[in-house]
């Protein structure tokens, strides 16, 4: 069976992405990166006032400088952090902290009924309320200084919110999104608009295009323009793999210019915005189709290895963060970078 990836406002249907052939990364100069202290694991980029945080398994870095400073460091895992009420917060295996960007001392806060929570997501909605996900107890609202219980489904993956108020909670049955006062899930088993391939869901990404992107343990699919399209379409766009199968993807953005950038545990993967070939017709009545390669590889950025983090501001700067270390490029110096490892395949392709 073939698995096509459709985005009906791109006028196009995509197969299932695969890779165009690797060639010989080029030498590409982009900015000098910043060494990540430890080589930990990132966890979040934050950008509060003139400050810029990355947020480590075990550490709070600033980025002072050219320098990446440590001001925090966790004994207990971080797996999530956020900006609110002018501190930073970070979801830990041990419990939820709040920590001041002046004195970076932590202060330990409690859920209702839970002992030493493990915090699997943590993030602010468009009204600027924090919403807390704790894996085995719920998720939880903050409400003036105390939390409510939104939610008593226990296995609780990741959550996000979305530009139109919407919250979005990742769980081991299914998909849960709060709108206004109403809670609706997606599942295998659902009904009217409201299925989805796979009711274990792992991740959910967000990109700077307003889509949503739900990493399943069997599929990835996408809710655009935070769900206004889902709920119109039918089907959702959805793929059962970016690059091939199993391999991991932990963050996509939109850069302007370029495509669609997916960090993945293969590499960077690039869906170029135009494909130097065209598709081929989609005919609905055919069984066969004959895949196309349409993701483009991209070599390693020196200094930072492979990123398992990235984010576009808005500035229009692609953060790139990786257990070596951080890049920030511009969408220009990221075109050149993409044009120039083209250039190679073409190269390649044609000896």
């Amino acid at each position: 069976m073939l698995f096509f990836l459709k985005f009906p406002c791109f006028r196009q249907w995509l197969p299932g992405l695969l890779l165009l052939s690797v060639s010989p990364a080029v030498q590409a100069r982009p900015r000098p990166p910043y060494a990540v202290p430890g080589h930990e694991q990132p966890v979040a980029l934050l950008h509060a006032g003139k400050a810029t945080y990355l947020v480590t398994q075990h550490s709070v870095l600033r980025l002072e400088g050219r320098r990446l400073v440590s001001h925090f460091r966790s004994e207990a895992t971080i797996q999530c952090a956020t900006t609110h009420d002018t501190a930073l917060w970070l979801g830990t295996r041990q419990g939820l902290l709040r920590l001041s960007t002046r004195t970076f001392r932590p202060q330990q806060l409690a859920l209702p009924g839970v002992a030493a929570p493990n915090v699997t997501a943590l993030f602010g909605d468009a009204r600027g309320q924090l919403w807390v996900g704790a894996n085995g107890a719920g998720v939880f609202r903050r409400a003036g200084q105390a939390f409510e219980q939104e939610l008593h489904t226990p296995a609780i993956n990741g959550g996000v919110a979305t530009a139109d108020s919407a919250v979005w909670i990742a769980t081991s049955i299914g998909l849960s999104r709060k709108q206004g006062p109403e809670w609706t899930r997606y599942n295998e088993e659902g009904v009217a608009n409201h299925e989805i391939p796979d009711n274990i869901v792992e991740k959910l990404l967000p990109d700077n295009d307003g889509n949503l992107w739900v990493v399943m343990s069997d599929a990835i699919c996408v809710f655009e323009k935070g769900g206004q399209r889902g709920a119109a379409e039918a089907e959702l766009p959805t793929v059962k793999f970016i690059g091939r199968p199993g391999n991991e993807v932990f963050g996509v953005a939109h850069v302007p210019g370029a495509g669609r950038l997916f960090a993945t545990a293969q590499g960077l993967l690039l869906l170029p915005d135009a494909p130097a070939t065209p598709l081929p017709g989609f005919v609905a009545a055919t069984d066969k189709i004959e895949p196309q390669r349409l993701l483009q590889p991209l070599p390693a950025l020196p200094g930072v290895g492979n990123p398992t983090l990235l984010a576009m501001d808005k500035q229009q700067r692609l953060w790139l963060a990786g257990p070596e270390g951080l890049v920030v490029l511009t969408a220009k110096e990221f075109r050149q970078f993409a044009r120039e490892q083209n250039a190679a395949s073409n190269t390649t392709a044609q000896r």
